[in-house]
């Protein structure tokens, strides 16, 4: 994805900020979330390894739903 930005700057000439259109802002975010869903995905498939192996205990069914 080719970003086209604009900085905005202090007095001093120092970058304070940066500026996109709104396109690139909601792909930007859209690529955020995929991130965070392979993320807790990745996650998920660790947790369900620890178990399988005897690390992590298995909760019951109603802990489970309690979680929910």
């Amino acid at each position: 994805m080719i970003m086209h930005v604009q900085y905005v700057t202090d007095e001093k000439g120092r970058k304070t900020a940066v500026q996109l259109s709104l396109k690139q802002w909601n792909d930007l975010q859209k690529s955020v979330k995929k991130l965070e869903i392979f993320e807790d995905l990745k996650q998920a498939f660790k947790e369900m390894d620890a178990h399988t192996k005897g690390k992590l205990k298995t909760p019951t069914t109603k802990q489970l739903l309690a979680q929910l």
